[in-house]
């Protein structure tokens, strides 16, 4: 009896699977693939439709550990319609389908049960339709974004309990019917943002696990640009990654404890205070980009954050000061140390920084400070000894105008009041002639304005009358 190698019969398995998957996909009579998405034989779904109505793109791939061939689809801007497409029975081990950038204008019935990518983006779709993906029901991933979705029902995700990740950006949706999500006991990732969700979650109960019925373990939401003045996610027990930029909050509180990525960019926040962000000890990386208020880090505004890496304060441009004592006094003690990687000032106002920093940058790998107004004087000094690159350019004095701040000798970095000893004695004997010059010109001045004695000169001579006189012993007295 032959015996057959294992990769032999890796082989046969392959084989004979893309003959299931042909065979359970085919008419009987014609041979041609059932579905109006994959044709192997005719190149056009309507043959006088030169701008784009061609079959899709139909790979039978490989897939790992066990090569199990599946089918991947891509109708990528094909100019699909609702009425070419209403009901689809997908071939047999389609895994992924990409409809986007077509004019669906509602989401065709699919049925597939080895679906589990579904891409819908960019189309027209304008509702969703109760349980319409009852009958891919292991889907994984489902991108619903770019669309004009207004409304999101109770039942229109009903069975989709597989689903880790649903993108729902960038449409028009207000109102999201309570539990909408609650189908989504593994979901790990929700996107929502650029939706005009503002008053949907700034009135009534603001906590996003309620208000929504996703489960507290979700690990990563976007709320960018969702209109939102105040939001409560403290009982995201497993949220790990949050970006809720380009909102209104002046402040942020209601955050959950196991929070390891933060992203509050292009918010009107004006100033971080003490312990901006109390009880983060999970905080790695903290984004703030293009905050257009932010103008000052004050005393502890990083304090208590001890995991903290990455900071990133990009196009912030109006933030000019960041106290010495942002991480904490006993950084500067050494009383505690930071693990700090990588901070980014770019396009900020930062002129210089405190020498103080230097014991919480011990760690530090990046210091982007690329297009800062940055005087390169004696206060910098300090940044030249570190181990870092700071892509810097020099924007005062003068003399070091444009120049890399890595390129320049440490003793060019001086400050007016950092003078060499020459220059002190100059000034010393400058001040003492200044005096001396004083003195002289008020002596003169003293002398041009004192009164003069008028003084008569008379001439002097043998028949003067002011000539010697000898005046003779009187005779009388001898007599006595």
């Amino acid at each position: 009896m032959a015996v057959i190698s294992f990769g032999k019969l890796c082989l046969l398995i392959n084989i004979l699977t893309a003959c299931v998957v042909l065979v359970l996909g085919q008419d009987d009579d014609t041979g041609v693939v059932m579905t109006k998405l994959c044709n192997f034989d005719k190149p056009l779904i309507d043959p006088t439709d030169d701008a784009g109505g061609k079959y899709c793109d139909c790979d039978v791939e490989n897939s790992p550990p066990w090569g199990i061939p599946v089918v991947i689809i891509n109708c990528q801007d094909h100019h699909l319609q609702n009425d070419i497409l209403q009901a689809e029975n997908l071939p047999q081990g389609t895994i992924a389908l990409d409809l986007s950038y077509n004019k669906l204008t509602s989401i065709p019935k699919f049925t597939g049960d080895k679906l589990k990518y579904l891409t819908l983006r960019n189309n027209a779709i304008t509702a969703l339709k109760d349980k319409n993906f009852a009958n891919v029901s292991n889907l994984l991933e489902l991108d619903l974004s770019e669309n004009e979705i207004d409304l999101i029902n109770s039942d229109a995700f009903e069975g989709l309990e597989q689903l880790r990740k649903l993108n729902l950006a960038e449409n028009k949706i207000k109102t999201i019917q309570a539990n909408a999500f609650s189908t989504f006991i593994r979901l790990e990732h929700l996107i929502l943002s650029n939706n005009p969700l503002g008053n949907f979650f700034n009135t009534s109960e603001n906590d996003i696990f309620l208000k929504l019925g996703v489960t507290p373990r979700l690990n990563m939401i976007e709320l960018e640009n969702c209109s939102l003045v105040y939001i409560d996610l403290s009982n995201g027990v497993g949220i790990d990654h949050i970006v809720l930029s380009s909102n209104q909050l002046t402040q942020i509180q209601k955050l959950p404890r196991a929070l390891a990525n933060l992203d509050i960019s292009n918010n009107p926040i004006r100033v971080m205070t003490a312990k901006f962000l109390p009880h983060l000890s999970n905080l790695q990386s903290l984004t703030m980009e293009d905050m257009p208020n932010l103008y000052k880090l004050e005393e502890y505004a990083l304090f208590g954050l001890p995991r903290l890496t990455h900071i990133n304060f990009q196009g912030s441009r109006n933030l000019t000061t960041i106290d010495p004592h942002i991480f904490g006094k006993n950084v500067v003690l050494n009383e505690t140390d930071t693990i700090l990687e990588e901070l980014i000032l770019k396009g900020t106002n930062i002129r210089t920084l405190n020498s103080s920093l230097k014991f919480a940058f011990e760690q530090l790998k990046v210091l982007d400070l690329s297009g800062t107004p940055l005087n390169c004087d004696c206060e910098i000094r300090w940044l030249k000894e570190m181990q870092f690159s700071t892509t810097a350019s020099c924007s005062k004095p003068t003399s070091l105008r444009g120049q890399h701040l890595s390129e320049i000798e440490i003793d060019k970095l001086q400050c007016k009041v950092e003078k060499s000893w020459i220059y002190m004695v100059f000034n010393v004997l400058l001040v003492i002639l200044l005096i001396v010059l004083v003195i002289v010109a008020v002596y003169l001045v003293y002398i041009a304005i004192r009164p003069r004695q008028q003084v008569q000169l008379r001439k002097v001579g043998v028949n003067s009358p002011y000539a010697r006189v000898t005046i003779e012993p009187n005779q009388a007295e001898n007599v006595y």
